[in-house]
């Protein structure tokens, strides 16, 4: 299938301006990946929305700290845990990610075990309704895509992306096109950087449409 090609990176089979313009390229997307990735955008479009839609100075407190353990703390200790039995270790934050992206499986885990109790945390303390959506549209991509990897490797960091834009739309409508835009530049960075295949790509955005939308509509927030 025409879309499951992946590039060929041969630079030294080009001329060398070539090589060149490519390397500055490869370089371009792997900052655009990096800045993108939806591990860190997650937490910061939460705590967003917890101290946008909060009414009170302790609930915004409250809300940022189980985001903060829930979502940071717990699954970085976890990753640099399984990292130290697997005689690795995390030299720099990117390490934590790499971990996560060759066991997909881990992906999964993490949901259950830290975002499910988040979230029912955050109903508990009476959290703002986009705030629970926005997490809940993020586990069910998550275990959904660990569970489908088995077979097929679905991009979950387009899962995530895609998902975060629907609900920064939702919620602050003026940031849409800015927000929007971001996803062809995300498609040709990883594209170029041979993560994953357009067919993944693809099947990771509708996947995190259609999870997202049907979360809205759940929620009575379409």
């Amino acid at each position: 299938m025409w879309l499951d090609k992946l590039p060929p990176l041969a630079p030294h089979q080009v001329h060398r301006r070539q090589a060149s313009k490519l390397s500055r390229s490869i370089n371009v997307a792997k900052a655009i990946s990096r800045v993108t990735n939806p591990c860190f955008l997650s937490v910061v479009v939460l705590v967003l929305i917890a101290y946008t839609n909060s009414t009170e100075i302790w609930s915004t407190v409250s809300h940022v700290a189980v985001i903060a353990l829930g979502l940071v703390l717990l699954p970085i200790s976890y990753v640099l845990i399984r990292m130290a039995r697997r005689g690795s270790r995390a030299e720099r934050l990117g390490d934590l990610v790499d971990f996560l992206k060759e066991h997909p499986k881990d992906v999964g885990a993490l949901g259950i075990v830290f975002g499910l109790p988040c979230t029912v945390l955050l109903v508990f303390l009476d959290a703002p309704s986009f705030l629970i959506a926005t997490l809940t549209s993020l586990l069910i991509c998550s275990l959904l895509i660990a569970l489908v990897r088995e077979l097929y490797k679905v991009s979950y960091h387009l899962a995530g992306i895609t998902c975060l834009i629907i609900m920064v739309a939702v919620i602050w409508e003026p940031l849409l096109a800015a927000t929007a835009v971001s996803i062809p530049m995300i498609v040709w960075a990883r594209y170029l950087l041979r993560e994953h295949t357009l067919g993944q790509m693809v099947t990771g955005s509708v996947l995190g449409v259609i999870v997202t939308v049907i979360v809205l509509y759940g929620f009575g927030l379409w």
